[in-house]
């Protein structure tokens, strides 16, 4: 039997632990297998009996710092609230196109993860973000991914054609390549937690465990695991329990208050023998949500892969980028699940006159429209789904299925899914009865699925249908026409875009180069600017210096990004950070500025249009939905449009 001054050590242990261990985290081993899916989509943890919630799971362990899933594009909405009402309306009012922008704006972020928060001056700017953008899980304590800015700000140039105007200005998004990366090593079937913000924090209760308390927990549990481990042989069962039992009542409980005390007994397993699976299941918090990790036969069985397919440049001219098959698609398989936000008001995407006033205190101006007179459509329409015999539309939501193109030819389909979680019986919902509390969340679910074997590699076509074919070749035959009279250039301006593929083979420009030969007038230079806190003991034109410093994960934040003027470059051998030998010394803002930060990298430098010149404001852009076939949109209320 175990002496009293071993029980009471061990108790020791187990207490101070609670209270005093330091942070960490769980060490996850990667698996040697490549399993055939990276990610998949299924119903989320956070899904309750009245609300189904789809999310996103790893499909195979991922090292801490790794991209999640495929880049995915990013379309700006352009005053959403504004353009729903006038300023003399009631901001509660109760009409189906205010409804619909409540609804829709639970899946629009604000613009910064895509890099795109330039694109307006004068106005809000909020950001459709298919994929994780929409399906990515909220549980603060389980968050394990965020946005990596620095992979939306140095996209690659895909499908762009510097200098020359075509009929596909403005009618797709120049933002995309937006990623996420993992914020801590995530083992394979572990759903995926994204930072929405502090606006979605909830006030912590008193009561409430922390993650701090977690990861403590975790590392006492450790402890008690390895004790009962050891002595195993000199214990009996009774004893077990009744030292177990004490440790997690009493002495947990005097370290942690009662509140907290309590929900650790209800979280922790009934007997010593099973305190192993809290570390299997990967910590204590979680073990206390076990439904936010799954088996990859579970994944197989209930969820859908959404990584058969990649972004990359379109083979078709003007349409700028496309989707293409990363694996081999047999004839009928899945290509990609599309979870559809269903907005009832296809009004919402009407661009008016807007006006402003300063009624908004500290968040800022109101923006409203002057009148009803529709002045153009959104860019986001481009990218919904609809039907001419409906004034409904659905918002895509699937990973890079938005960059799907159109082609008579097509090698893939939509097709309304059989997974349990697509609420069928909507079609026969009515689209003001879409929009009550009941039905308030992505319920539908359609699935491109292939019309014939697809290679790896090849781009993945649907068929937009004979409406909007017949909308683009009238545009395209518009388009030719006022080019050969003058009206629309031939050229295009460089956007910054082209300037940040063509930079990144060479250096910025110095003073006396910049004198020469100017960057275009519609771009700016800013640079990524994380610098020491004291200036360093040197002068550079007799300002005080500091010195450029690497971010500690090597992602570069938007909060960091300032307007830079090189006042001078050298070569270096700058290999981790850039292929490109130059480390630079720049001034911060576009008059000088009062201090210089020296050896700023290469790599630290991005190009932005200046607002309201880049593509999206386009004269007569094309815009038009993607037509959902006749034989598979529903019969029924849907059709509020249809002609007898």
């Amino acid at each position: 039997m175990m002496m009293l001054r071993q029980i009471l050590q061990v108790t020791t242990t187990a207490a101070s632990f609670l209270l005093l261990s330091s942070l960490s985290s769980v060490p996850v081993s990667l698996a040697e297998e490549d399993l055939e899916c990276g990610m998949y989509m299924a119903i989320s943890s956070t899904s309750t009996v009245d609300e189904t919630r789809w999310g996103i799971y790893a499909g195979k362990d991922i090292p801490n710092g790794a991209p999640l899933g495929g880049p995915d594009v990013a379309i700006n909405i352009f005053n959403l609230q504004g353009n729903t009402q006038m300023a003399d309306e009631n901001e509660e009012a109760d009409s189906l196109l205010a409804s619909t922008v409540d609804f829709f704006e639970q899946f629009i972020w604000v613009p910064i993860p895509s890099g795109s928060q330039f694109d307006l001056e004068d106005g809000r700017t909020v950001t459709a973000i298919p994929g994780a953008g929409v399906l990515g899980g909220f549980n603060p304590k389980l968050t394990n991914a965020d946005w990596n800015h620095s992979a939306a700000y140095f996209r690659p140039s895909l499908g762009e054609q510097p200098g020359v105007n075509h009929p596909g200005r403005g009618a797709y998004s120049n933002f995309y390549h937006v990623e996420l990366r993992s914020k801590d090593e995530i083992p394979a079937g572990r759903e995926i937690f994204l930072e929405y913000g502090d606006n979605w924090e909830e006030e912590a209760k008193e009561e409430d465990l922390t993650t701090e308390d977690y990861r403590k927990l975790d590392a006492t549990v450790e402890k008690m695991a390895n004790f009962f481990d050891k002595y195993n042989d000199e214990l009996d069962e009774k004893a077990k329990t009744d030292i177990y039992d004490f440790l997690i009542r009493d002495v947990m409980g005097a370290a942690a208050g009662a509140g907290k005390g309590r929900k650790i007994v209800d979280l922790l397993p009934a007997y010593p023998e099973s305190l192993p699976k809290v570390k299997e299941s990967g910590g204590s918090l979680a073990y206390s949500q076990p439904k936010s990790i799954r088996s990859t036969a579970w994944l197989q069985n209930h969820g859908r892969c959404i990584d058969n397919i990649g972004p990359g440049a379109s083979t078709i001219p003007h349409a700028g980028r496309g989707a293409f098959a990363r694996r081999k698609i047999k004839e009928g398989g899945l290509v990609a699940p599309v979870p559809l936000v269903h907005l009832p008001a296809g009004s919402m995407m009407d661009m008016h006159e807007i006006g402003s006033s300063d009624d908004g205190g500290e968040e800022g101006p109101v923006y409203y429209k002057l009148s009803d007179e529709v002045q153009g459509k959104q860019l986001l329409l481009n990218y919904l789904y609809g039907h001419p015999e409906s004034s409904m539309l659905f918002f895509p939501s699937g990973s890079v299925s938005c960059l799907i193109n159109h082609s008579k030819e097509p090698n893939a389909k939509l097709v309304w899914s059989t997974h349990p979680g697509h609420q069928r019986h909507w079609y026969d919902m009515s689209p003001e009865e879409l929009l009550t509390m009941e039905t308030m969340y992505i319920g539908l679910l359609i699935e491109v699925v292939a019309l014939r074997d697809i290679e790896e590699g090849e781009e993945i076509f649907i068929d937009y249908g004979d409406e909007w074919a017949a909308a683009w070749e009238a545009h395209v035959k518009e388009f030719e026409t006022k080019v050969a009279s003058g009206d629309l250039p031939k050229d295009w301006p460089i956007r910054a875009l082209d300037l940040n593929d063509e930079f990144s083979k060479k250096a910025f420009k110095n003073p006396d180069e910049l004198a020469m030969e100017p960057y275009p007038n519609n771009v700016m230079l800013k640079c990524f600017v994380q610098v020491t806190p004291e200036v360093i003991p040197e002068k550079i034109d007799g300002k005080p210096v500091r010195e450029w410093v690497m971010p500690k994960d090597g992602v570069f934040d938007s909060d960091s990004l300032e307007d830079c003027t090189v006042t001078d470059y050298r070569e270096v051998d700058n290999g981790v950070m850039s292929a490109i030998p130059y480390n630079y010394t720049v001034s911060l803002g576009r008059d000088g500025g009062a201090t210089r930060i020296k050896d700023v990298p290469h790599r630290a430098f991005v190009f932005v249009d200046k607002p309201g010149t880049g593509d999206q404001f386009a004269q007569n852009p094309f815009r038009h939905y993607i037509s959902i076939p006749d034989d598979v949109f529903p019969q029924g209320p849907w059709r509020d449009l249809k002609q007898s």
